[in-house]
């Protein structure tokens, strides 16, 4: 399991090791009932591989519940109303309009990859300008609290 900033964790330590707390990017500030950590670095590698499994996955079950959906529209005949309405309303050539399912399907199953691969590069530049902003401005501050009510935090008051 990789840790933060491309560190490795070994099985037996917690779920994030405990580099991470003398990692220069991240600091902690420990205080009564609660803790501070500020993030300032994501890894690229780690960004571009979640997101290309976010997107990945997201495109998957969208194309599943397509499919789906396609077959109970069918079945049901809510297309072919679909196709008798287009042509009742004068846009179709030859006055006959069907949907072609399969080159439906073909366009989907190659424009999706596409947009997943893009997806994950346009998140791998917001990760990239994220890293650059918080050089510039210091982070982003995570408070952990151990108690119900959160105490004010310094930069709140």
């Amino acid at each position: 399991m990789s840790g933060l900033a491309g560190r490795q964790v070994t099985s037996s330590e917690p779920p994030l090791g405990r580099d991470w707390l003398r990692d220069p990017e991240i600091e902690v500030e420990k205080k009564p009932g609660r803790r501070v950590v500020v993030l300032r670095r994501i890894d690229l590698w780690s960004a571009l591989k979640v997101s290309l499994g976010l997107y990945l996955s997201i495109f998957l079950v969208t194309l599943g519940g397509l499919v789906l959906l396609w077959f109970g529209g069918r079945s049901t005949g809510v297309i072919d109303n679909l196709e008798g309405l287009v042509e009742q309303l004068g846009f179709a050539e030859n006055g006959t309009f069907h949907f072609k399912g399969a080159e439906i399907l073909k366009m989907t199953a190659v424009i999706g990859p596409i947009v997943v691969v893009l997806g994950s590069l346009a998140t791998v530049a917001g990760v990239a300008l994220f890293n650059g902003l918080s050089r510039l401005f210091g982070g982003v501050e995570v408070t952990v609290a151990d108690g119900e009510e959160l105490p004010p935090s310094p930069s709140r008051r």
